[in-house]
């Protein structure tokens, strides 16, 4: 099989392209990228049309069928060939505004389109690591607010912007109303027991002389609204303790989404609770991950054994 090689002597015009590059002071990163992506086409280009890379041979055909290789021969991934075409685009770009070609011929030449994967979640027993290290730190905020991302699922500025006033918990109920959700949306989301008892004594103990107006989360150290920074940090803190992970804040919502789909609440609710305009962005979650493939795998052999 056909495969790519980077010539060692790059053409004329991408040595000239290259040098422009540098001389714009891009990023060192970027510069080797391109010298990469492009020197593989040049080697491709040249042995499958035989003739010398240069701005003005390259055609929007050559584009084309170039994308087609790497995909059909190469096998490369979406990213991957959309990465080539952008330097590629690059290229044809600077060779116009440098009058070497009147055409640009990546134009029309679309990009891949990259399969959505489902978000990335935590699996149970992380999370419950994690809630387990912010209990045992006796910081009772800190406690409350990790409780409060595993179970309602809210987003980083949701839970930020949260009042006390929007909280209600009693022994048997309790709700938590979202006035700043995406679009401007409100929505209220129940509580179960267990975020019912730790929110109530965080409110006991630590904010006695609360106003409902008052933002439910405080900086410990400014007393003022907490920042997103300082949640992704809460967040960090105790998953660095437990030795997760990703367990940064929108890692929460999304082990919350995927944990109830998981049990059977329907797709509807589930967006409900999050805040999704369409099920479409709550279908992502419905997604199988690489450890529900191998327990269907798994559950195979068990069947083969009998």
């Amino acid at each position: 099989m056909q495969t790519e090689t980077e010539p060692h002597d790059h053409p004329a015009d991408l040595t000239a392209f290259l040098t422009d590059l540098a001389r714009q002071a891009k990023a060192e990163k970027t510069w080797r990228a391109y010298r990469s992506d492009l020197g593989l086409f040049a080697g491709w280009f040249q042995s499958t049309t035989g003739d010398a890379f240069a701005a003005a041979t390259l055609t929007r055909v050559d584009v084309r069928d170039y994308k087609q290789y790497l995909l059909a021969v190469e096998g490369k991934a979406a990213a991957t060939v959309n990465r080539r075409l952008a330097a590629l685009r690059a290229f044809s770009g600077w060779a116009k505004r440098q009058g070497l070609v009147t055409e640009l011929a990546t134009e029309g030449i679309s990009d891949v389109p990259v399969p959505k994967q489902a978000p990335k979640a935590l699996d149970e027993r992380a999370v419950d690591r994690v809630l387990r290290r912010g209990e045992q730190s006796g910081n009772r905020r800190d406690h409350a607010i990790l409780m409060t991302l595993r179970h309602t699922g809210l987003r980083v500025a949701e839970l930020c912007d949260l009042r006390v006033g929007d909280v209600v918990t009693s022994a048997r109920l309790g709700t938590l109303t979202v006035r700043a959700g995406k679009g401007m949306k409100q929505r209220t989301v129940p509580l179960n027991a267990d975020v019912r008892r730790v929110l109530a004594g965080y409110l006991e103990a630590e904010r006695p002389d609360r106003r409902p107006e008052e933002f439910l989360f405080l900086s410990q150290r400014t007393k003022s609204r907490l920042t997103e920074k300082a949640l992704r940090e809460v967040a960090a803190k105790y998953g660095y303790q437990a030795m997760v992970e990703g367990a940064h804040p929108h890692a929460f919502r999304h082990s919350f989404a995927t944990e109830l789909l998981r049990k059977g609440v329907p797709l509807t609710a589930v967006g409900a609770l999050l805040g999704h305009e369409s099920l479409q962005s709550t279908a992502r979650y419905t997604q199988p991950s690489e450890r529900d493939l191998r327990a269907a795998v798994g559950t195979l052999a068990l069947e083969e054994e009998r």
